[in-house]
């Protein structure tokens, strides 16, 4: 699902022309393939080209407006079989087109209720060609019959995808690439989506998902299936799926809605992290504004997993998580989820910010004095080459991640270079002007610039695109 902009501050023309989402590519005169690898565009008509770290993921052709899955898991042989129903729209005339699903066997695709010829490629490409072409702004719907055994993709930060163990628990986590490992997908960040999950499962096993629970209903002797429907769009790297023997903890949210907890039974001692959610929402809506997702909560874990997953209204943390990872985790919904960027070399945008949140939270509420840890970070790192080298806006295939720290290092130096009045309108606005969109670095900078009426290009070649440690005047800003 595109998500079209809806612009809520007096920003420069040049602005609103750079932020503009171009995705739909011109029609043909005859029925063409969609291109294998989404094709970004920019607002002015460049192609841009596929991501430039994952160039097979994500599929041109069509804009997908919502997953729906029904699943059925047997924990014990942890085996998968499921029903994928897709509806999207046509974005220019298609003979084929492809979904990322890696791993797992197809038994059957229809296209509008049509059986359709299909075919496998290379690494997790699913290629369909319907029987009657496509025409653009037509609407379909693809029905995908697959069953197996969900593997994991092994990353830089742990694995990512289906991690499941005999007889237990089975969870669906973690970026860049997981939603691939168990359901057919648009594989890219800027086509979001509803998603609606349906599980089927023993009865001793209870089902976590994205957004509400909407039903849990017998199925026969012994089992039953749960459904979870997230309305509000996400992109497939926020998506996850929890299915386990989960104790489950409702606690009430500033304005009194309702949120949702679960915990592996060996993870039960994280409900003194869990129980804070409250806190620290009240804490960020005053730095960030509303709230922009419909639910909120987590899914706690007895396993490490390496990283802490800010799913769309239900992060997944490991057995290692702090208070800290709930920050982060739920800044994210902000910055990530609800912000996120356009290809995977725009990871560190929303990421140093959401970050960024957990120094914020040490602020206000442990008294921490943010220059000195700043300043004490810098001295300790000096003049490592390593540390200095990756560009955020490009740290490379693999390395998305990696470069956090200096991420976190750049968001405090802007916030002394522009001062907190500035900072924190930026803060909060930027997520603002396009709700659960996509941006980039390059639309960051200008929204900076466009806010603070200040020429930001030295600070942004040393912090954002340098690969060197920055000259004192920008290190230390204000000073």
């Amino acid at each position: 699902m595109t998500v079209r902009i809806r612009w809520q501050e007096p920003l420069c023309t040049a602005l609103l022309a750079t932020t503009m989402i171009g995705t739909c590519q011109a029609s043909t005169a005859a029925p063409a393939p969609g291109s294998d690898g989404y094709v970004h565009v920019s607002p002015d008509g460049t192609v841009l080209g596929p991501d430039t770290y994952y160039p097979k993921d994500g599929n041109g052709g069509y804009d997908v407006d919502k997953y729906s899955l029904a699943l059925d898991y047997a924990p014990y042989a942890m085996l998968l079989s499921g029903k994928a129903t897709i509806t999207a729209t046509a974005t220019q005339d298609l003979s084929r087109f492809d979904l990322d699903l890696r791993g797992l066997t197809v038994r059957s695709v229809s296209v509008d209720g049509v059986a359709a010829t299909f075919r496998r490629v290379g690494e997790h490409e699913l290629v369909i060609t319907p029987k009657t072409p496509l025409a653009s702004g037509q609407r379909f719907t693809v029905v995908v019959g697959y069953d197996g055994r969900p593997e994991p993709l092994t990353t830089a930060r742990g694995r990512v995808g289906w991690l499941a163990t005999a007889g237990d628990s089975a969870v669906a986590t973690g970026q860049p690439r997981s939603a691939m490992t168990w359901f057919p997908v648009n594989g890219t960040e800027v086509d979001k989506a509803t998603l609606r999950v349906s599980v089927t499962v023993l009865d001793e096993f209870s089902v976590m998902g994205n957004g509400f629970q909407v039903s849990d209903v017998p199925a026969g002797a012994g089992r039953h299936t749960v459904t979870w429907s997230e309305e509000t769009a996400l992109a497939p790297s926020t998506a996850m799926l929890g299915i386990g023997r989960w104790e489950v903890e409702r606690i009430t949210l500033p304005g009194g809605r309702t949120a949702i907890n679960a915990y592996h039974p060996c993870a039960v001692d994280k409900r003194k992290i869990g129980g804070k959610l409250p806190e620290v929402l009240e804490f960020l809506t005053g730095k960030f504004g509303d709230y922009p997702q419909s639910a909120a909560g987590g899914l706690f874990l007895d396993r490490s997993l390496g990283y802490t997953h800010g799913a769309q209204t239900r992060p997944v943390y490991g057995r290692t998580a702090t208070v800290a990872d709930l920050v982060y985790a739920t800044a994210y919904q902000w910055w990530g989820a609800g912000l996120s960027g356009k290809m995977w070399r725009d990871t560190l945008m929303p990421e140093s910010v959401a970050q960024y949140a957990v120094w914020l939270w040490d602020e206000a509420k442990n008294g921490v004095d943010l220059d000195r840890r700043y300043r004490d970070t810098v001295t300790k790192v000096g003049d490592d080459a390593a540390f200095w080298a990756p560009k955020l806006t490009d740290p490379g295939k693999g390395a998305e991640f990696a470069p956090t720290t200096k991420a976190v290092l750049m968001v405090h130096a802007l916030r002394r270079l522009i001062g907190d009045d500035a900072f924190f309108q930026i803060m909060a606005g930027f997520p603002a002007i396009n709700p659960q969109g996509n941006q980039n670095w390059h639309d960051f900078e200008l929204y900076v610039s466009a806010m603070t009426q200040r020429d930001l290009g030295e600070f942004n070649a040393a912090w954002l695109d340098g690969t060197v440690r920055p000259p004192d005047a920008l290190l230390y800003p204000g000073r």
